[in-house]
C-alpha cells in the first residue's frame, strides 16, 4: 500500500485501515460485492469458486518438494498478503502474521495429496472455504490453487501460479515485516473509479431494460437431473491441435474479432444447436480486464490477489453463426472498454439488480431446469505463466470452476500455441452423458472452423 494504513474516519469506506494491533479491516467494493452475490447464491455453500493447476519437471535428486512447495506458500502469504484475506459479511479482514502464526496459516491452508493420481481427479472433491488452499500431488507433481472468487479472478490466479512457481524454484525467507504496507486496495480504490454520473445511472438503466426484454427468448440448456444444489463438480476438457488453433487464430484475424469473441461465438451455438433451437436470443455479459486502468503498482502481477475485471449486460439477438455472434459482440465489448465511465456502470448495477433470478431454483431442485452455458476468457495464459523457472519447467495447465447452480462454466484460453476449452458443470444437475454430447457438439461446431481434438474426460 506504500507506508502506514490511515485510520482517520473520513477515508474511502474501502480503504485499508487498521482495527486492532496486527488487524485490518475494510468494506467491499462494488465489484466484490457483486460477486458475491454469486458466490452466495446458494445458501450454505460457495457456489462460484476456481481451481488452478500446474503441472512440474523438477530434478529428482537432492530436491526436497514438499518442503519447498509449502515454503513458497509462505513466500507468496507474505510478498502478497491479500492471499490471506477473509470475507464475514460485506467486510474484508487481514492479520499481519509472525512466523509461528505463519505455521499455524499454513498447516489450516497447505495440503499434501501422497496418493492422489492426478489433480484433474482430486478436483471434485475439493471444497473451498474461506481461506486460499493450496494443494500439492507428489505422484502426478501438480499443484492446485483453490479460491473462492470474490477474492481473486482468473488472471489473478494464474500470475499467482506463476510466482508459486517461482518461489517453488528459488526458495527464500518470508517476508514477514511490512505485511500491510503490501495489501492490495479492491479495484474501486485501485482504479479510482469514483461516484457514478447521471449518464451512467441512465446508461444503466437503459441497458438493462433491454437486456429484460431479450430474456424472453434467451438461450438455455434443460438441466437431465434435479440437483441438488450441492453436488460435485465434474470438468470435460477440449484441447485443439498447434495446425487447428492456427488456422482459428487466422479467420479471427481475417474476419477482424477478437480469438476470444470467436471462442465465445463457437461456444454460443454449441449451446444453440445442443438445445435444438433455430431461434434465441443470447443472454450473457461483456467483460474488461481493469487491471491497465489500476494505478501503479497496483497494475502489476505483484498485486494479483484482486479482482480486476469488470462486466456488464450484453444480448445478441437472433443468433446466427459463431463469426455473427463474434462481430456483433465485438462492437459492445468495445464500446464498453473504451467508455471513460465504464467502471463506474457497476455501481447502478449493484443497485439495480438482486440476487440471481434462478436462487429458488438452485435450493429448491427440481426436473428440467433452464440453465445457462457461461463463457468466460482469459486470453494468452503463456503471457502470464512463464514455461521455466530456474531447475523447474511447467509441463501442463488446466483449470475448472466450481458451481453449486446449474449453471454451465465454459473457460477458454490460449496456452502453449493451442486453444483449450475447459468445461464444467454440477454433476447434481447434468448427466456426464448429457455434457460429453454438449461437448461433442462444440467439437463438430469447431470442426467447421478447422477441426479439433478432445482430450479424454477429466
Amino acid at each position: 500500500m506504500g507506508g502506514s494504513i490511515p485510520t482517520a474516519e473520513d477515508l474511502h469506506p474501502c480503504e485499508w485501515r487498521s482495527a486492532s494491533l496486527n488487524h485490518y479491516v475494510r468494506e467491499q467494493d462494488t465489484r466484490e460485492k457483486l460477486v458475491m452475490r454469486q458466490v452466495k447464491s446458494v445458501p450454505g455453500h460457495i457456489n462460484y469458486y476456481l481451481i488452478f493447476s500446474v503441472k512440474l519437471h523438477h530434478p529428482s535428486s537432492g530436491f526436497d518438494p514438499e518442503t519447498r512447495i509449502r515454503q513458497a506458500w509462505a513466500m507468496l502469504r507474505c510478498a502478497q498478503p491479500s492471499v490471506g484475506v477473509v470475507t464475514a459479511g460485506t467486510k474484508v479482514h487481514f492479520t499481519a502474521v509472525d512466523r509461528d502464526e505463519l505455521g499455524v496459516w499454513i498447516a489450516d491452508t497447505f495440503f499434501i495429496h501422497p496418493s492422489a493420481e492426478s489433480a484433474a481427479s482430486l478436483s471434485a472433491t475439493i471444497k473451498p472455504n474461506r481461506a486460499m488452499q493450496l494443494h500439492y500431488l507428489p505422484r502426478s507433481k501438480e499443484i492446485i490453487l483453490c479460491s473462492s472468487h470474490e477474492r481473486v479472478d482468473g488472471l489473478g490466479m494464474i500470475m499467482l501460479l506463476d510466482k508459486i512457481c517461482h518461489y517453488f524454484a528459488f526458495p527464500s525467507a518470508p517476508r514477514l515485516a511490512g505485511q500491510a504496507d503490501r495489501l492490495s486496495p479492491p479495484l474501486d480504490i485501485a482504479a479510482d473509479v469514483g461516484t457514478a454520473s447521471p449518464r451512467v445511472w441512465d446508461k444503466a438503466r437503459t441497458m438493462l431494460q433491454a437486456w429484460q426484454v431479450n430474456a424472453a427468448r434467451s438461450l438455455h440448456i434443460i438441466a437431465d437431473r434435479p440437483g441438488p444444489a450441492s453436488s460435485t463438480v465434474d470438468t470435460v476438457r477440449l484441447e485443439l491441435s498447434t495446425l487447428e488453433s492456427a488456422s482459428l487464430v487466422s479467420l479471427s484475424k481475417a474476419s477482424k474479432v477478437s480469438v476470444n469473441d470467436l471462442m465465445n461465438g463457437l461456444v454460443v451455438m454449441a449451446a444453440k444447436e445442443y438445445a435444438g433451437v433455430k431461434e434465441c436470443n443470447w443472454l450473457g455479459g461483456v467483460i474488461s480486464n481493469a487491471r491497465k486502468l489500476c494505478k501503479h503498482p497496483y497494475n502489476t502481477a505483484e498485486h494479483a490477489c484482486n479482482v480486476c475485471f469488470a462486466a456488464i449486460p450484453a444480448y445478441v439477438e437472433h443468433v446466427g453463426s459463431a463469426l455473427d455472434f463474434a462481430r456483433r459482440i465485438k462492437l459492445q465489448r468495445v464500446a464498453f472498454q473504451k467508455d471513460p465511465e465504464a467502471l463506474q456502470l457497476l455501481q447502478p448495477m449493484l443497485a439495480m439488480t438482486g440476487d440471481p433470478t434462478d436462487k429458488v431454483q438452485q435450493s429448491q431442485p427440481q426436473a428440467n431446469s433452464r440453465c445457462q452455458v457461461e463463457y468466460s476468457g482469459l486470453g494468452n495464459v503463456d503471457e502470464l505463466l512463464r514455461h521455466t523457472h530456474g531447475e523447474v519447467q511447467v509441463e501442463d495447465f488446466w483449470l475448472t470452476v466450481g458451481h453449486c447452480g446449474s449453471s454451465i462454466g465454459v473457460y477458454g484460453y490460449f496456452y502453449r500455441k493451442r486453444l483449450n476449452f475447459t468445461l464444467s458443470y454440477n454433476n447434481g444437475f447434468h448427466s456426464r452423458e448429457r455434457m460429453s454430447r454438449l461437448l461433442d457438439t462444440l467439437k463438430n461446431v469447431v470442426k467447421d472452423c478447422g477441426g479439433c481434438r478432445v482430450l479424454a474426460l477429466l
